[in-house]
């Protein structure tokens, strides 16, 4: 387990509070186009950009689908759909992912920015 103490983890809440939602937005103290989308699926939470790399639409409103044996999230403008894992997708588009730890029940991501469940 990383060291959470470390100032590239943001804590984000607890985790069974967070598991209610499969899909939601991290505001980013850097502005919005620095937001991340939290996801849980199975169990497992993921992080990636918050939006879409082809025109932006909102991740965090995207669904949670079994796309080829695997977790994606479908953008929810043009139905592109993105490893939750990886970020990659079948056209070559690509999302940046980005580490989420659970520890003590608390879940943190590895960020650069502060990270809210509220907009500032």
């Amino acid at each position: 387990m990383a060291d959470t103490s470390d100032a590239e983890w943001r804590y984000i809440g607890k985790a069974d509070e967070l598991a209610v939602k499969k899909c939601q937005r991290l505001h980013s103290a850097g502005g919005k186009q620095m937001d991340l989308a939290l996801f849980h699926h199975q169990g497992r939470f993921y992080a990636m950009e918050a939006w879409c790399s082809h025109l932006g639409g909102p991740l965090f409103s995207g669904e949670i689908e079994d796309y080829k044996g695997r977790c994606h999230v479908m953008c929810p403008w043009h139905g592109y759909m993105f490893d939750l894992q990886n970020g990659t997708n079948d056209l070559g588009l690509r999302q940046e992912v980005h580490e989420v730890k659970v520890d003590s029940e608390k879940v943190y991501v590895r960020y650069k920015t502060e990270l809210s469940l509220t907009a500032a």
